[in-house]
Formats: C-alpha cells, structure tokens, sequence
C-alpha cells in the first residue's frame, strides 16, 4: 500500500511482549505539579456541565458552518471542545473545511506516561476513597489543579451510567472490558491516524475529502469508544453507547492529510443545552465528534475493515 494511501490503522490486541514491559516512574518534586494535566478534546459525559477547571479555556470553533447571527456557536459557560471536534452530521461531506486551528494529534496532545502491562496497573490504587494516597505516590499537591483533575476523573469513572461502561488503566484492560461489552472474544481497536511527519501546516485547514466518509460500525453490534481521562497516566474511560455510528473520514491539508475515526450519535435529546447553543442546532439533531490522538474505537471482531492493515499499538503516523 502506497504512503499517505492507508484507509484506517487497526490493530488486533495481542499484548505486549515481554522485553517491552515498562514501569511508571514517579514524577520528581522539581516537576510533578507544574501546570495541569492536558484537558479532555471533549467531555466524556454529554449530558453533563461539570465546572470548569480552574485556568481552562474554552474554544468555541467546533461549529463547521458561520453562525447565522452574532452570538450563535458560542458554547456554553463550563464546556470545553476542542477547534473542529463536535459538529452536526449534516455539516460532514465531501468538501466540508474543518475549522481553523483542528489538530488531530501534535500540539495540545501529548503521549502521556503509560503503564504497558494490567499487573502493573492493577498495582497503583484507583478510587476516590484512595485520593489522598494516589496524590502522594505521584507527588501532586492537595489543592492543586492537576489534584482537582485526578479527583474528577475518579468521580467520573466511578458514578453511575444507563450504558456498560468501565474506567481501563491498560491496554490489557480496555481490550477486556470491549470483549465482554460487544461479546466478542477479539475486537478490533482502530485509531485515528495523521499522514505525513507533520500536521497540517500553520493557516492550513482540513478538508473532507472526496468520497471520504464510509460507515465502519454501529448500530446492533456496537462500538466502544475509549476516551483518555486527566490522569498521570493513561486513563481510558470506556463505554458502549447506544444509537451511535462510527465512521471513517478521510481528510487532505496542503503537504499533510489525515485518515480520522469519528462517533456520531442519532439521539442527543438528554445532551446538555450548551452542545446545542455551541452549534446552533436543534435538540435531538444528530451530532458527531472526531477521535484525535491517544482515543481508541474498539469494533466487534466482524466488522468490515476493507483496505486496513495491522500496526503496533501507539503508533500515530503513516
């Protein structure tokens, strides 16, 4: 297969050997509570509007279209969406430009740390009950804005949901719970990639390429989406959702281009009022997000992956 010509990069989770088991080091004093963790692209749950961390931002292009009137687009007090990663369904076709300042990886996602083996893993406490000890052993101060994030991530993966859902600190871990969830004994994950050594250049904007959006999952067999939580490493909060449909979008930039994994859900009427202001939408309209770096779509075994070819797990770039 031609450079640049992949149509998806999936992998088959088969575990990592042995030699490349690898520990997490414990953050030095000098560095471990400087600044915060990276924010979500997006949050985890719609319909919720939790506060906003202290010393965010909010960026309010996820809108693909002008808005009709001043004022309309503009997301609500407390959310957070990164530029080009919410937008309507009817907004993604062929020729459709994404906004300004859209990064699928790069800038703004950074490889955390990350546990290799669930041993490892399973070795570090994870509960909320076990705050104060999880901030010592990574040397974050109480009252701090990373100690703020750790404590909501707990929080959020430990409430209630409608829908199978389950917080992975391995990759081990989330490859469980999506077999368990799509009753399937070897999903696929599949994984947005960026062609070329770089993203798009400075000023340069994505754009939908021709016949570039296919269907690759959903409906009755389901999906499961894992989305990476602010953590000091790698968190993946897993769930499968109901009425969603997951699509490949293939996108080109001047000298770059990118082969996106997006989730579109059909029913958003329990979605929080905000999402609809930021787009200027109607309640209930169907509404996709893109899957940049370091989230993973996990798909049943079956499912029709025509032009993919495997690829180690972490790997970003063509």
């Amino acid at each position: 297969m031609a450079r640049g010509a992949l149509l998806l990069l999936v992998y088959l989770f088969v575990g990592a050997p042995a030699a490349a088991k690898e520990e997490i080091r414990l953050p030095s004093p000098s560095t471990a509570h400087k600044g915060s963790f990276e924010p979500e692209a997006y949050r985890v749950k719609w319909y919720l509007r939790p506060p906003s961390p202290r010393g965010s931002s909010v960026k309010p292009e996820a809108k693909w279209d002008p808005p009709a009137s001043a004022g309309a687009g503009e997301p609500a007090r407390g959310i957070h969406v990164e530029p080009g990663m919410l937008f309507l369904r009817k907004s993604l076709f062929p020729g459709a430009i994404l906004p300004e300042g859209t990064r699928l990886a790069g800038h703004g996602f950074p490889a955390p740390r990350r546990f290799i083996t669930r041993a490892a893993a399973d070795a570090v406490p994870f509960s909320s009950d076990q705050l104060d000890t999880i901030l010592r052993m990574f040397r974050i101060p109480r009252g701090s804005s990373k100690a703020d994030q750790v404590a909501a991530t707990l929080r959020t993966c430990e409430e209630a949901s409608p829908e199978p859902h389950a917080c992975a600190t391995s990759q081990q871990a989330a490859a469980a719970f999506a077999a368990s969830a799509l009753g399937t004994g070897e999903p696929r994950a599949v994984v947005t990639v960026v062609h070329g050594e770089e993203e798009a250049a400075a000023g340069a904007r994505y754009v939908v390429a021709p016949n570039g959006v296919a269907r690759i999952g959903g409906g009755a067999a389901g999906v499961v989406p894992c989305h990476p939580m602010p953590y000091p490493y790698i968190v993946h909060y897993c769930h499968r959702p109901a009425g969603v449909e997951a699509l490949r979008v293939e996108l080109t930039a001047a000298g770059a281009g990118a082969t996106a994994v997006a989730m579109c859900h059909a029913d958003t009427t329990s979605w929080d009022a905000g999402y609809f202001r930021m787009l200027n939408a109607t309640r209930g309209e169907e509404i996709c997000h893109l899957m940049p770096l370091n989230y993973v779509l996990w798909l049943p075994a079956a499912a029709n992956l025509q032009g993919t070819y495997s690829r180690k797990p972490g790997s970003t770039r063509d």
